[in-house]
């Protein structure tokens, strides 16, 4: 039974700025190579540590998220321990229950500030209409 992961991978300084979406495609191809299927990519770009890892303080983030057995990981892990481009990699199961109430959250603040947005411009029209400066405006 596949599950849904997601793959957040720090790169060493062999990889440039300019080659992130390369290198986190050689990490979605290698994924591929072990079974697992590609959701999306996506590249966060340089950040800072909280802490220095190996004498660094700042790199390059990824994020892949895709399907894959649970075995995948763990060949995953150790196929990616030899490579010299990943300075770091965390594997996350993803909760779709979170990620549907999170969407449906999102949705929910989006009409929201819609149904504010539309109120705030009737009452700037009322007023415009009426000649008084709009509620909330500081006055001449």
């Amino acid at each position: 039974m596949t599950k849904k992961y997601e793959a957040l991978v720090i790169f060493s300084k062999a990889v440039r700025d300019d080659d992130l979406e390369g290198a986190i495609g050689r990490f979605a191809d290698e994924l591929q190579k072990l079974g697992a299927t590609i959701e999306s990519t996506e590249a966060l770009g340089r950040k800072t540590f909280a802490r220095t890892i190996d004498k660094r303080d700042a790199a390059l983030y990824g994020k892949v998220r895709f399907d894959a057995e649970p075995g995948v990981i763990a060949a995953a892990r150790t196929r990616f321990r030899l490579y010299e481009e990943t300075l770091r990699i965390q594997y996350t199961a993803r909760n779709l229950r979170i990620e549907a109430a999170k969407a449906k959250d999102d949705a929910r603040r989006a009409a929201f500030q819609a149904k504010m947005a539309e109120k705030a411009a009737a009452a700037a029209a009322a007023a415009a209409a009426e000649g008084e400066a709009p509620a909330g405006a500081p006055e001449a």
